[in-house]
């Protein structure tokens, strides 16, 4: 056991030195079929010197030899045949499996530089539509001005010469200015979500419900609420853009709510098999037809009558991007009168899971 292992020693000297070629062990491989040759050929030997002492003595020495060399070579010749051809088939297999990979790697390379061209596609194409919406929103500001003070003007100086048609048609031209002007600020709004660098802390969602009904509290005032604060969890995010998506989902809560004598809205959420927080917010309001439900968090989408219902419909359009931009999604679930049910989840926070 002693000397094996000074060979093997010595072999790995000899490997590492760099006086020998490298090239030199590749040799190595060959030992084991030559090994098998060389015992192949001496148990040949032996099996045919059995043989002829035990049933043809009378052969001379030469014959025996030269007899003795022959079936010892036929037989290493078959048995080195056999092996190598297995090696052969092995070496084969191997080099069609590492064919395979690089073809698959090639793919797989190909397939990264194509998302990688697209992504960075949709991604200027995002940068020019922000920056093309926060042009327009802030060039029709100007036009705005001048009709609203155009308007205010012809109300001062011209009032008296207006009939009540003509009262009704400046009161309806400052409306409409108006409305315009909350469209800007909200097309604004909803360009600079999408370019401001979010700020992520842990922070339990409780505080965040209790600062929007807080704001809410004037527009609450000499409503019979009946307000439902269930399990509210941590989460990481930016506090900022996550408190405007409560607000905007709250709010809306409030407001699709009004019609009702006793309003009921509930605040919660729950944890999801999925690593996700789940948010939700439930109210008894006018609810929605489902069929429409795809059109929720489209900028400006309405699904029902503004006369009734305040609102420039960017509001969910906001919150389906502050989501997304946490990693979650929205979705919402509704039937109509029956109330409706808005939901958005987060990214588990690391350390409850």
């Amino acid at each position: 056991m002693a000397d094996e292992d000074e060979t093997n020693k010595v072999i790995n000297d000899l490997k590492t030195s760099q006086t020998l070629p490298e090239d030199a062990f590749q040799n190595t491989k060959l030992i084991v079929p030559l090994t098998i040759t060389m015992l192949v050929m001496m148990i040949g030997m032996s099996a045919y010197q059995l043989v002829k002492f035990l049933l043809v003595p009378h052969l001379t020495l030469i014959e025996s030899n030269i007899i003795t060399i022959l079936f010892s070579s036929i037989g290493a010749t078959i048995v080195a045949y056999f092996v190598l051809r297995n090696r052969q088939s092995l070496l084969q297999q191997t080099l069609d499996e590492v064919a395979e990979r690089k073809r698959a790697e090639a793919e797989v390379k190909k397939l990264n530089d194509d998302l990688k061209y697209h992504v960075l596609q949709l991604e200027s194409a995002n940068k020019e539509l922000e920056s093309f919406s926060y042009s327009v929103s802030h060039d029709l500001r100007a036009p705005l001005r001048h009709i609203a003070g155009y308007v205010d003007l012809l109300q001062k100086k011209s009032s008296s010469a207006l009939d009540e048609s003509g009262h009704r048609y400046l009161m309806i031209i400052a409306d409409s200015a108006r409305r315009m002007g909350h469209l800007i600020d909200d097309l604004l709004s909803f360009s600079r979500i999408g370019r401001t660098e979010m700020n992520k802390t842990a922070f339990n969602l409780r505080q965040l419900v209790d600062e929007v009904l807080h704001d809410l509290s004037q527009e609450t005032e000499g409503r019979q609420i009946s307000w439902k604060i269930g399990q509210l969890h941590k989460v990481y995010g930016d506090r900022a853009l996550l408190r405007l998506v409560l607000f905007n989902l709250i709010s809306n809560a409030v407001k699709f709510s009004a019609p009702r004598t006793q309003a009921s809205i509930e605040v919660g959420s729950v944890a999801h098999e999925s690593n996700e927080i789940i948010v939700f917010v439930r109210d008894n309001g006018v609810g929605f037809d489902m069929k429409y439900a795809d059109q929720l968090f489209g900028v400006f989408q309405q699904l029902h009558d503004p006369s009734q219902f305040k609102g420039t419909g960017i509001g969910l359009a906001n919150v389906q991007r502050i989501v997304h931009r946490h990693g979650g999604r929205t979705w919402a679930e509704s039937s109509v009168d029956e109330g409706a049910t808005f939901y958005f989840s987060l990214p588990v926070l690391k350390e409850e899971e």
